[in-house]
């Protein structure tokens, strides 16, 4: 008898509740990406000039913060100002401020020149008003005659000229005793 009445009570209360369909709230909404992209390609191009192509697996633009976030695969090729291609970044994921016009790689950071130089980092920024690059972490970098490692890395975005502090590895070059 008792399940009788506990079974008739449960079909009165569910049959009473409304079902509403799932939306975001208002708060959740603010979270909301402004545009989402799935495998996107964006070629940047000014001055009638191609500077560099972003593709990732996925795009979030977030408009209100200036904040894209790229993930699943990042990849950035870089061309000169004759439009040559001199290098392609590779990353697990990427952010662009883009108040402040910097571009943060995270994650497998990969730099290869097309001159045969690579650099390897966890974290990598770029700076795009200055066309420079910098780590604030672990990097090793590789050339025809380096393979060091260090820390507090900063160069040109072509990888030509750059500095690296607390380095450790070899080199073939010779080095002049201050």
């Amino acid at each position: 008898m008792w399940r009788i009445i506990i079974l008739a009570a449960l079909i009165a209360v569910a049959g009473c509740t409304r079902l509403y369909e799932s939306t975001p709230s208002d708060k959740n909404a603010e979270n909301l990406p402004s545009q989402t992209i799935s495998q996107g390609k964006i070629d940047v191009v000014k001055g009638g000039r191609l500077e560099y192509i972003i593709q990732a697996g996925r795009i979030r633009s977030y408009e209100k913060e200036r904040l894209t976030l790229l993930d699943s695969g990042v990849v950035v090729d870089f061309f000169d100002r004759e439009g040559r291609h001199t290098s392609k970044l590779t990353s697990d994921e990427a952010r662009v401020d883009e108040g402040k016009n910097v571009f943060k790689a995270l994650g497998n950071v990969v730099v290869r020149t097309d001159s045969g130089d690579m650099l390897l980092t966890e974290r990598l920024f770029w700076d795009e008003a200055k066309r420079k690059i910098r780590s604030d972490t672990m990097v090793t970098m590789m050339t025809e005659f380096d393979s060091l490692r260090g820390y507090n890395f900063e160069a040109d975005e072509d990888l030509t000229s750059w500095q690296i502090q607390r380095p450790s590895g070899q080199t073939m070059r010779k080095l002049e005793k201050p």
